[in-house]
């Protein structure tokens, strides 16, 4: 390998890298979002199933 292709390697690399880390980040993000929907969804049943017993 000449020191150009030993540099382009390393680029690719580099790159491989930062999507791999991009990739984590929204992941991680994702898996947030989906915990907070989850949460919020079980307040609101959990408030409706309060609301529905003081109907009764």
């Amino acid at each position: 390998m000449n020191i150009t292709q030993v540099r382009e390697h390393l680029h690719r690399l580099i790159d491989e890298v930062d999507d791999i880390y991009v990739l984590n980040g929204l992941y991680r993000n994702l898996i947030s979002d989906k915990r907070q929907r989850e949460a919020y969804e079980k307040e609101q049943q959990e408030k409706a199933k309060r609301q529905t017993k003081r109907s009764s």
